[in-house]
């Protein structure tokens, strides 16, 4: 076939031109530093890039949920560590009350005492509404707002004293001091609340009446209390540290207040049941503290103070078992922490393999173009340069 100028210079504008798209995608990456600018560019890349970015936010998202709740953990072990300093302080107040009851030391320092405990009982009250921000530890979902604004007003706290009674978010759970655990345990302590029938079989032969804690009102019937109470105890925010995965960052606040101790009668006489073993009952954390101060703000004799040595033990051991607990989700935060730093890393090194550009090589891909294009340059002013004139002549 014959070859026209006009066909070569054509060839030779197409050529160039294709040089030319060439240069300017290699130009346009290393300028960038992604590999492609289109989705056309480079299909495959893409879906493992924007994959890798959807899992990168997530993990960033998961990592702010783990410090958020690593702070409220801490919050919250913070304060229950002081209470548990609070019960030693009263542990040891009590055998100072205990001593100068039996006539060892003085009558006038039995009365200083009192005070004192006074002064620790109300540190438990204290410390079950310590607070981070706006948010009350272990007051559930209990958020009215900001406590600084509030302090006086003492509706908007969980945990609140009426007529000498614990009450929390409005309901008097020292009515349940005294309560056989195990009863206290196979009511509130399943998936749902217990009903009416349930209540009564549970102190049926006990020796307990139900009207006497608040279950029904005096007339027999159901106030809604069990169900108040079963709400509550199964009210812990939680926050989702990982898919799937939702950490409680406190503990309940009923949960805390309430703890196991051998149950005595008003002589201090241990109970037992049928089978002579020791009967474990339910008391308050402030309660115990408050029924010390009366004892020995009333002069009591030691018999009576010595009667709460027991239940400050308990409770020292129990808010010790709720700290380690705490512990056991920070050591937890912590390795979740760790395995979301080296997922970061390891997702990140997806991303960059699928949309980074490795400079080298494209800046070689580029000279490589580079000198294509500038041959094709030259080869190209040799073939157009020629005129008809000088082809005849």
């Amino acid at each position: 076939m014959r070859v026209t100028n006009t066909m070569m210079v054509n060839n030779l504008n197409r050529n160039i031109a294709g040089n030319l798209v060439r240069m300017d995608a290699l130009q346009n990456q290393m300028s960038t530093g992604r590999k492609f600018a289109h989705i056309s560019d480079d299909p495959i890349a893409l879906i493992y890039s924007q994959a890798a970015r959807n899992t990168m936010t997530r993990i960033v998202n998961f990592q702010r949920s783990v410090q958020t709740a690593g702070d409220w953990l801490m919050q919250a072990e913070d304060g229950i560590m002081d209470m548990q300093r609070t019960m030693q302080d009263l542990y040891a107040a009590t055998l100072d009350a205990s001593t100068d009851a039996k006539g060892i030391g003085d009558e006038s320092d039995k009365r200083n005492i009192a005070p004192v405990i006074a002064q620790l009982r109300d540190n438990i009250l204290d410390n079950l509404n310590i607070t981070l921000g706006n948010r009350f530890m272990f007051g559930g979902h209990n958020t009215p707002g900001d406590p600084a604004e509030t302090i006086d007003d003492k509706t908007t706290r969980p945990f609140t004293i009426e007529r000498g009674n614990l009450h929390f978010n409005g309901f008097n759970i020292s009515q349940f001091d005294g309560i056989p655990s195990a009863i206290f345990n196979n009511l509130f302590s399943s998936a749902n609340p217990p009903s009416q029938v349930e209540i009564d079989d549970a102190f049926a032969g006990t020796g307990f009446n139900p009207e006497d804690f608040g279950i029904v009102d005096e007339f027999g019937v159901d106030t809604g209390n069990a169900a108040i109470m079963h709400r509550l105890m199964n009210d812990t925010p939680t926050l989702a540290v990982g898919p799937g995965s939702n950490m409680p960052i406190t503990v309940n606040g009923i949960d805390l207040a309430l703890f196991m101790t051998p149950g005595v009668d008003e002589n201090g006489v241990p109970l037992v049941d049928s089978n002579g073993n020791r009967v474990m009952v339910m008391r308050n954390l402030w309660n115990v503290a408050d029924d010390l101060y009366e004892k020995v703000n009333s002069g009591a004799p030691a018999n009576e103070i010595d009667v709460s040595i027991r239940p400050l033990q308990d409770a020292q051991n129990y808010l010790l078992t709720k700290a380690a607990e705490i512990g056991g989700r920070v050591r937890r935060l912590e390795m979740l922490e760790a395995r979301y730093e080296q997922s970061m890393i390891n997702f990140e090194r997806i991303r960059s393999e699928a949309e980074d550009v490795d400079f080298a090589e494209t800046l070689m891909h580029f000279k490589m173009a580079e000198a294509v294009y500038q041959a094709a340059l030259s080869a190209g002013a040799r073939i157009i340069q020629p005129t008809l004139m000088d082809f005849l002549r």
